[in-house]
């Protein structure tokens, strides 16, 4: 589907796509793609909560569940994960530096 929406929009280099998702499977089809990963925390598939479920934890418990959700993103090929899409726009300006370096996707 990252190659159909790249043909699509016409672009041609993998390592400047960013893919956003919230499952497992979302970073893997990121890996397989060749672009940047970000696995999003709160209110994810993977976390497993609603957001009412979220927000009613203490804040030790959350702290815990966004750590481990964080982790199992990053051991399926996420290159970043993000607590909540309000933190997207500052790492899409960190990629961009990092692509500027030179960097690749799993490289960085």
């Amino acid at each position: 589907m990252i190659y159909r929406n790249m043909e699509e929009l016409k672009l041609t280099a993998s390592w400047k796509v960013v893919k956003v998702g919230d499952t497992i499977s979302d970073m893997q089809e990121g890996v397989n793609a060749g672009v940047w990963s970000v696995g999003i925390i709160v209110g994810s598939s993977e976390m497993g909560l609603s957001m009412n479920e979220y927000t009613s934890l203490p804040e030790r418990d959350k702290q815990n569940l966004i750590s481990k959700t964080a982790e199992t993103f990053i051991e399926n090929g996420a290159d970043f994960t993000i607590k909540t899409m309000e933190d997207l726009p500052e790492l899409i300006d960190r990629i961009n530096l990092l692509i500027a370096e030179g960097k690749r996707p799993r490289s960085s």
